[in-house]
């Protein structure tokens, strides 16, 4: 999840796949843990920022520091016991020995405005421009502070430096502010704000102050390098043309909702009142399919393929769906028409097509609350819920890594509180998730081949999914790629934007082909647009559904097909456990692995993904959730599950129970005395599978009537609307979060109610900005698959209706 630099070299896939093969059984595992890194992903942020922490604590023992606490130590001359002053003067004593060696003229105009705001700045009575500038460097007192908070970023004053042109009429250049990274150890750097003139590029200023350290003799200083706030100008491509043209088809898809939107008919007319309750019968089909459509790729489904059933009757009753079938079929023939393809016309697929590009239309249908009496409507609180949980441990984790100024608090204060493991264990919350897809897959496939007598249409099913999906995540990736960089200010978004950027230039193909959790194969998690593992892993897990789906049908086969169930649930567990073993991965708050194998693997060692977001370790949840499916769709069929008050509270004691130790059931692990590796294998191989039955149970309990005051709250129509967007919602919430950070001009101090207020923030914003995405890309694009396949009888009812308004 969280990118680290990139290096451009090619992994070692085959390497990857011995490891596997041999990893059948235990091997060579020893029963402590010797020194390593440790897996660096979003599973274990926390744990890695104590790894950080000693990192940084070992670095300034390494060194030998000298610390002096009193004296204003120049914080860029942490390395030496070198006052601001003697800095300054023993800068413009090098001078000429450094625009001599430098040999450029390029570096001529840079070198003559800093040394001039230096002797500015020596005078004495220092010009107030030079006095400004020097204000809104960022300070600290030699590593005193890095030593004690375990900070590293000490960022200024932004609107000091930016204000000092606008400020003072005898400055004799702009200014600019820039970030100064000291090495502190690999990979790990000292960040201050400071402010120069504008007439310095980064370059400039890493040849120019990189030489004056080597002329004294600073080493501990060499590698230092500066990010410069600068426009950065904009690069018009495709991206920007396709939000333009999605940009008008919204605008004239509105006008033309709102200059053909038929009259509503009064109440005393018998006719149009039915007509009404047609109507209002579809919009629960259109605002079910978007609850299920709307879902962080658990859309499953199917309106594609489905000829002659709607996806409200998925969540029908027998009669219920003769009941609505007999009101379709009247109001169909009223207007002289049927639901067969071939009868549609090229103006009713557009206006289909425009009504979908609505602004009002489309804002109706997403934050409608009307719901039907659907069995399985409390699986919107689950997914809604959730979803406030990946927020919730997304917005904690981010500031581990960036714009935090008391990480030492946090680790060592807060991450040992009992109530601070639902945090460290939210990723459980993804698994959720897998566990809503598999049982929405399972059981409305097993519902629609019922209907269609065990056939499907197999290309609707495969394209209706990917057309679903892959639109608006191409759309997300090109706004992460191109448009974030221009949004806001940082020091280090164009540094951070560039990295991104140039990898998902190389590599986009791999998120298109749903493969970016595989290829590059030992990547940090994720690849371009690192949050998107899931999606590959949920599409994939989609595409091999029907393998088992189809046995669950046939009656003869049931049996296989559970089975196949249960041999791929174990042997996932298996692999994940064995992975663990052999990788000597931790668990809990232990933070150094049980071998060094990681470090052989290519590009980044113990950083790689061996795990959390490969398939084979991750389809257990999602196969979960298909064996609930298949029992949902069973006791809606053919038996009725019946249970005793016993047994239901037997359930949902265990089902609450099991969830609740897998989240706080390693609270009382150690950092330096860590479990078994036997123990951590076995825990990292069932966690998942354990705490994805206590969800089943719960959506299970809540579908078949045994969910009492849970079932209610879970399936509160609140939920419904913030369901629709949960999609839009995942893939947008990590690029706001990280925009935020990285455009922040002053460091976050943790404390619980601030971090609250940030996580609240978060959800509003990524809510708020899912409904636009939704109305811009999610409508249009999915108008036009309807359009092209089968559009709705109530559409076409709205469409002759509007063709009779014109007579």
């Amino acid at each position: 999840m969280f990118r680290l630099k990139k290096k451009d070299k090619e992994t070692d896939i085959q390497h990857e796949i011995v490891h596997i093969l041999s990893a059948v059984i235990f091997l060579g595992l020893p029963w402590k843990p010797v020194n390593g890194q440790i897996d660096f992903n979003e599973a274990n942020a926390a744990i890695v920022a104590h790894e950080k922490g000693n990192q940084i604590r070992n670095a300034i023992d390494k060194k030998s520091f000298k610390i002096n606490a009193i004296r204003d130590l120049s914080s860029s001359q942490f390395a030496r016991n070198m006052t601001e002053l003697q800095f300054i003067q023993a800068f413009l004593e090098k001078k000429d020995v450094i625009s001599t060696k430098l040999e450029g003229q390029s570096y001529v105009k840079c070198l003559a405005d800093v040394s001039r705001y230096y002797n500015d700045l020596l005078q004495v009575s220092s010009l107030p421009y030079a006095l400004q500038m020097r204000s809104s460097f960022g300070r600290f007192d030699g590593l005193v502070s890095p030593s004690f908070t375990w900070k590293l970023e000490y960022l200024g004053v932004y609107e000091l430096c930016d204000s000092v042109t606008r400020d003072h009429a005898d400055v004799p250049f702009d200014t600019i502010y820039c970030t100064e990274h000291f090495p502190l150890d690999v990979n790990l750097y000292v960040k201050r704000g400071t402010c120069y003139p504008a007439t310095c590029s980064n370059d400039e200023l890493n040849v120019i102050f990189n030489s004056i350290f080597s002329e004294l003799g600073l080493d501990a200083l060499y590698g230092t390098y500066f990010t410069c706030v600068r426009d950065i100008p904009w690069t018009w491509d495709a991206y920007f043309c396709l939000l333009g043209f999605f940009a008008i088809l919204i605008l004239i898809g509105t006008i033309y909702d709102v200059t053909h939107r038929p009259p509503r008919a009064l109440p005393t007319d018998k006719q149009s009142n039915e007509k009404e309750e047609v109507e209002y019968q579809n919009d629960k089909t259109e605002a079910l399919e978007m609850e299920e459509e709307g879902t962080r790729g658990t859309s499953d489904h199917h309106d594609g393929p489905m000829k002659h059933q709607s996806q409200q009757q998925l969540y029908m009753s027998p009669e219920e769906e003769a009941d609505l079938e007999k009101e379709q079929g009247q109001a169909a023939a009223a207007l002289g028409t049927n639901s067969r393809r071939d009868k549609v016309g090229f103006k009713d697929r557009l206006d289909v097509f425009l009504r979908s590009c609505s602004v009002v239309h489309n804002c109706g249908k997403i934050l409608s609350a009307k719901t039907s009496s659907s069995s399985l409507s409390a699986l919107n609180g689950i997914r809604v819920l959730s979803m406030f949980w990946v927020i919730w441990g997304h917005s904690n984790q981010f500031l581990l890594i960036q714009r935090l100024d008391n990480l030492k608090y946090v680790v060592d204060v807060i991450a040992p509180k009992f109530w601070y493991n639902s945090t460290l264990s939210g990723t459980y919350s993804v698994d959720s998730f897998f566990v809503l897809s598999g049982l929405l897959v399972t059981y409305l496939t097993l519902k629609e081949l019922r209907a269609r007598n065990g056939r499907l249409n197999w290309f609707m099913y495969y394209f209706h999914r990917f057309w679903r999906l892959t639109p608006t995540y191409m759309i997300v990736l090109g706004i992460w790629t191109s448009l974030a960089v221009h949004i806001g200010t940082g020091s280090d978004m164009e540094e951070y934007y560039a990295a991104d950027s140039a990898f998902c230039t190389d590599y986009w193909w791999t998120n298109l082909l749903y493969i970016n959790n595989l290829v590059p194969y030992n990547w940090v998690l994720g690849g371009c647009m690192g949050w998107s593992w899931y999606l590959a892993n949920d599409m994939q897990f989609y595409v091999i559904s029907p393998l088992f789906i189809l046995l669950l049908f046939h009656r003869k086969s049931k049996n296989l097909g559970l089975t196949t169930i249960g041999f791929l649930c174990a042997a996932s567990c298996i692999i994940t456990a064995t992975l663990t073993g052999y990788y000597g991965l931790p668990v809990g708050k232990a933070i150094q692995p049980y071998n060094n194998r990681t470090e052989a693997l290519e590009p980044y060692g113990s950083s790689t993904d061996i795990t959390y977001g490969k398939p084979w370790c991750r389809i257990q949840s999602y196969l979960v959730g298909a064996f609930v499916g298949y029992v949902l769709y069973k006791h809606m069929y053919f038996q009725k599950i019946k249970m005793y008050w016993v047994t239901n509270v037997v359930g949902w004691v265990l089902a609450i129970g099991i969830m609740i130790a897998m989240i706080f059931g390693l609270h009382g692990t150690s950092l330096t005395d860590p479990l078994p590796q036997w123990f951590a294998a076995v825990f990292a191989g069932t966690s998942r599978f354990l705490f994805s039955m206590g969800v089943g149970w719960v959506a299970f309990a809540c579908s078949i009537g045994y969910g009492g005051y849970i079932n209610s709250f879970l399936a509160w129509n609140f939920w419904t609307p913030l369901a629709r967007l949960t999609y839009c919602a995942y893939l947008l919430h990590p690029a706001i979060i990280f925009q935020f950070l990285r455009t922040k001009k002053t460091t976050f101090h943790w404390t619980l109610p601030e971090i609250t207020y940030f996580f609240l923030a978060n959800v509003v914003a990524s809510y708020v900005l899912a409904l636009c995405l939704s109305v811009l890309v999610e409508g249009p694009t999915m108008g036009l698959e309807r359009a092209v396949f089968r559009p709705r009888k109530r559409e076409l009812v709205i469409s002759a209706d509007q063709k009779k308004t014109k007579k």
